[in-house]
């Protein structure tokens, strides 16, 4: 469920669940101020429905906003300010930022309407998206980092837990350790997780199950060739983070089902090289399909072709057998009763 709304009179996004103390007594204002067709508060992103339109109500001391009859949203929007922990996460990002040498401001608003909890300005500009993770649609997350990178932020969503939630890596996103946010963590206490590197490795079925290469409606076996394998960037803290995005030191990519990971730029190398895809990360745009490489690559850590013996095959090495690589044992184990293996 979204929390942003439209705050017409300002062209002003807010996010209900974490509002300042200005705009939580700004908002908390607007009750028995609001008539239908004043469109005064919007439900986003659908703010040119007829059913955006909110008013605000209150309740046992608790402020919401609240959907016009006939509206097709049926939901309790709650009203709320920021909360403590909210705003020291953001104040770790910008000591972390402001340690490394960078320009940072909170609550900045940019040029497409989009608010950033935390803006760091380096030699890449980006932009920290605090968020819970239940509380962020997928369409939701990719409509607010596509404004934000037309306005020249790289949005980086961050989430103060290890949950990867179905957003995740479908944009530029961040998790950390679990800390005790009642005070503010100490510097390099938070661990960096979902960062990726991506190492060459044989396509088995033991190490991809089918190919990587293939879809959803049109699987490939594993073809023992060399494909882009993910692994964690581990050793890294927030506070790695924060100085080396806008640095450039670390970037986003495009994997090859789409999925979207902060690699090291030598890593999205290797992954050009194995694959001769860019690997380029624009949100908006769909992800590069899959073709093959437009020139042969050698891996360093390659079988040499002495080796590559599998009599079905004849690409992956044999396994401990001698005669059938691992992708082409699993298949074989795989049959029904009665298969007899044949030459396709």
């Amino acid at each position: 469920m979204s929390t942003q709304v439209l705050y017409a009179p300002q062209q002003r996004l807010l996010d209900l669940a974490n509002l300042t103390e200005q705009d939580f007594a700004l908002i908390s204002s607007l009750r028995h101020q609001i008539s239908r067709g004043d469109r005064t508060l919007l439900c986003w992103p659908a703010s040119a429905d007829d059913g955006a339109e909110m008013f605000v109500r209150l309740t046992d001391g608790r402020y919401s906003a609240v959907h016009f009859a006939g509206s097709d949203c049926r939901l309790t929007h709650a009203i709320s300010r920021e909360s403590d922990e909210h705003r020291r996460q953001k104040d770790y990002w910008q000591r972390a930022a402001d340690d490394a040498g960078y320009r940072t401001s909170q609550k900045f608003r940019t040029s497409r309407g989009t608010v950033l909890d935390v803006a760091i300005e380096g030699p890449r500009s980006i932009g920290i998206q605090m968020v819970q993770p239940s509380a962020l649609e997928p369409r939701l997350a990719k409509s607010r980092t596509t404004k934000s990178f037309r306005a020249g932020w790289l949005p980086i969503w961050f989430l103060d837990s290890a949950t990867t939630p179905e957003w995740f890596h479908q944009v530029p996103a961040l998790g950390c350790n679990v800390l005790p946010w009642s005070s503010l963590p100490a510097r390099h206490s938070a661990t960096a997780l979902g960062p990726s590197r991506f190492i060459a490795h044989p396509c088995t079925a033991s190490s991809f199950g089918t190919c990587p290469t293939g879809t959803g409606k049109r699987p490939r076996r594993p073809c023992g060739e060399f494909h882009p394998k993910r692994e964690p960037w581990r050793g890294l803290t927030v506070d790695d983070v924060a100085a080396m995005i806008p640095a450039e030191e670390i970037v986003p990519m495009r994997d090859l089902r789409g999925a979207v990971h902060l690699v090291a730029p030598a890593n999205l190398a290797l992954f050009q090289d194995i694959t001769g895809l860019s690997g380029d990360y624009r949100p908006g745009n769909a992800p590069t399909p899959v073709r093959a490489a437009v020139t042969s690559t050698t891996c360093p850590n390659s079988v040499p072709s002495a080796v590559r013996s599998c009599s079905k095959c004849d690409r992956a090495p044999a396994g401990p057998g001698g005669v059938l690589c691992p992708a082409c044992l699993h298949l074989l184990r795989s049959r029904p009763m009665g298969w007899h293996y044949g030459d396709d």
